[in-house]
């Protein structure tokens, strides 16, 4: 980052999907003023995580959906996601997706298992 800072992308660091994630959509992000930083920073000790936040330097919060529907709008290619979003009920939608996505994350592609997913 060149020294100003858009905002902050609060990610699981204890997830392996979501470090990937991270890792895939780092640069992108920094270049358009947003850094990467651990939720766990931010939990009490044994919290965990349930959503991706984002925090802006103006001081607004995003979480889950929200999140990722706010910084699609900052990439040409996220931009159709923005747009689906305006249909009636596409949000609705697209917090569901994230939610389930969210809680069922399993080792598939090492990513982590959370324990109220485990039956």
């Amino acid at each position: 980052m060149s020294g100003w800072v858009r905002g902050w992308i609060l990610y699981d660091a204890e997830c392996r999907m979501c470090r990937d994630m991270m890792r895939r959509f780092e640069r992108t992000f920094a270049s358009r003023g947003f850094a990467f930083a651990s939720l766990q920073l931010e939990l009490k000790p044994g919290e965990r995580p349930n959503e991706m936040r984002v925090r802006t330097a103006d001081g607004r919060n995003f979480g889950g959906a929200n999140a990722v529907l706010f910084l699609a709008g900052f990439v040409w290619w996220g931009r159709p996601l923005g747009w689906f979003a305006k249909l009636p009920g596409a949000k609705k939608l697209l917090r569901r997706i994230y939610r389930e996505i969210a809680a069922r994350r399993t080792c598939d592609n090492g990513a982590c298992l959370l324990p109220e997913a485990r039956i």
